[in-house]
């Protein structure tokens, strides 16, 4: 599949494209905190709290003024100088970061004059209108949080008629906060759904997650799955992790109870080899693989073989926009690119790196044939977000046992799938 490095062949991703003499003279992380000044919580969902967002930005220099741009790691202090003299066009072979690997396919595009999203498209045609959905439902609660704002399930209507607005056509949202102490269940949420379906109409497409930090057992599966498949939304996601092959079988029953809906999932894939169970036994109909996560190489050969076994490409978009930028040219370049993920929680991350970003109108968004990613990045992002080290995740101080009930519940359908 590969070419040899020694002998000047191409890889197989980059068969054809005139290879350019380019050597990797440097990089750069950046590291970048999100913090509310008003003391606000970045998420409140499930058992936890998000006080701040943490991202880093990496930059590849090469000797020919181009520079290549990528999600960094946060937390790894990694050494580069392996890296230096090195080819971009050797993306494939050097087994790079995440971050990295996209920074290479940044470089090539600039190199030989193509946004990334052609240099993907193989054997078909690219398609640079990428179709996103809205993703939230992080901060409405079951109980009031005296902020003088809706709550339940008028929060929830009023955040997905606010992007049904904006020109969105599908709203993805999180069941709220912890179920113990707001006596939720089930047909509880059931209900949530239906007032939800009323107030957005038939034709605006809604799809369901995990709880917040916190899985579903496979007998609240049974029981919200074909509620779901009554009130028409569009797919329901990783109910219960990506745990491997042992949950199959209960997947596919949970599948039969709701014959109008989707199962998507694969956020936690981290290789190929991970994947391919699910993507052959036909296990989710979209794949949710992040490129931010796994890099735009590995997340190339997943989506196509995705396609091979008819699984669509859904990547998971949570981050920042490095991940809106390396997502949507993945889904743009592959022929079973169906949509992609777009975070409409507050943070500035989704707007405030690039001097343009990427930002959907009428529920897509429409790249432009720049060569490489085609994006700039803001000066002195060091001063606007300064980093500050310390956790994100913390227990919602609401309720101080509701996180150790959650992880005692995801243990226990770890437990149930162990092998």
């Amino acid at each position: 599949m590969f070419g040899n490095p020694n002998s000047g062949s191409f890889t197989h991703l980059l068969e054809g494209i005139q290879r350019q003499p380019i050597r990797i003279t440097g990089a750069k992380t950046t590291r970048l905190t999100y913090q509310p000044d008003d003391g606000s919580y970045v998420h409140e969902c499930g058992p936890v709290v998000l006080t701040k967002y943490d991202i880093a930005v990496v930059e590849l220099f090469t000797d020919q003024g181009l520079v290549g741009i990528g999600p960094g790691d946060v937390y790894a202090n990694q050494d580069y100088s392996r890296l230096i003299g090195r080819n971009p066009f050797d993306v494939e072979l050097l087994g790079l970061p995440p971050g990295l690997d996209v920074a290479c396919w940044d470089i090539i595009g600039q190199a030989v004059g193509k946004p990334v999203y052609q240099l993907l498209a193989t054997d078909n045609e690219p398609n640079p209108q990428v179709h996103v959905y809205a993703s939230g439902g992080v901060h409405w609660t079951f109980y009031d949080k005296g902020d003088g704002k809706p709550h339940g399930v008028d929060a929830l209507i009023e955040e997905a008629l606010r992007y049904k607005e904006m020109g969105f056509d599908t709203f993805k949202w999180r069941p709220g906060t912890d179920w113990e102490e707001a006596g939720m269940d089930p047909q509880k949420l059931g209900e949530i759904c239906r007032q939800l379906r009323e107030a957005v109409g038939p034709d605006f497409k809604l799809g369901l997650e995990k709880k917040g930090y916190d899985s579903w057992t496979f007998d609240e599966c049974v029981e919200i799955a074909p509620i779901i498949n009554d009130l028409d939304f569009y797919f329901f996601e990783q109910p219960m992790g990506d745990e491997g092959p042992a949950q199959f079988d209960d997947y596919r029953r949970i599948k039969e109870l709701m014959p109008n809906v989707m199962l998507w999932g694969g956020e936690r894939f981290r290789s190929l080899e991970q994947a391919r169970p699910w993507l052959e036994a036909g296990i989710y109909d979209a794949v949710q693989t992040d490129g931010y996560y796994i890099g735009l190489t590995a997340n190339w050969y997943l989506a196509r073989t995705a396609g091979f076994n008819g699984v669509k490409l859904v990547p998971h978009n949570w981050s920042s926009s490095l991940g809106t930028m390396c997502n949507s040219h993945t889904v743009a370049g592959v022929s079973n690119g169906h949509m992609c993920e777009f975070f409409l929680y507050d943070n500035p991350f989704r707007e405030g790196l690039f001097t343009e970003p990427y930002r959907p109108v009428n529920g897509y968004i429409n790249l432009s044939d720049k060569p490489g990613f085609g994006m700039e990045l803001l000066p002195d992002l060091a001063k606007r977000f300064p980093y500050r080290p310390g956790p994100m995740v913390q227990s919602n101080p609401r309720f101080p046992h509701a996180l150790a009930r959650a992880q005692a519940r995801e243990a226990e359908v770890r437990t149930r799938y162990a092998i």
